[in-house]
């Protein structure tokens, strides 16, 4: 039976809000980041969080700077912004209430199939 993978689709805005809320990052870092903490059947594409990122500058939601390190090439690194505090804030209450109707999802499959 192949493995399924799954997107991280809608949520990825959210998981990249709470990364920079807890650490000012570049965008390689960010997706390290991503593939560190969500399982592994969780497809990140690349591009696509590179999109979310532009979008979420664009809207004010995060902010970012050029930076030079010693070696390589210059980084741009994100931050997050008032607005992208309030952003997180609504995700978390979205995403609450997600996990709260699933929950009563799996509890009613417990009672119908156990």
């Amino acid at each position: 039976m192949p493995t399924r993978t799954y997107q991280t689709g809608k949520h990825l805005e959210a998981f990249i809000l709470l990364i920079v809320a807890r650490e000012p990052l570049h965008g390689g870092a960010i997706i390290s980041r991503l593939q560190t903490i969500l399982p592994s059947v969780w497809t990140i594409d690349d591009g696509h969080v590179y999109r979310v990122l532009r979008n979420l500058e664009s809207t004010g939601a995060l902010s970012s700077d050029w930076v030079t390190e010693s070696v390589g090439a210059p980084v741009r690194v994100y931050h997050i912004t008032p607005l992208g505090q309030e952003r997180l804030v609504d995700w978390k209450e979205e995403i609450t209430l997600r996990v709260q109707s699933l929950q009563t999802f799996l509890d009613l499959w417990e009672q119908s199939f156990s």
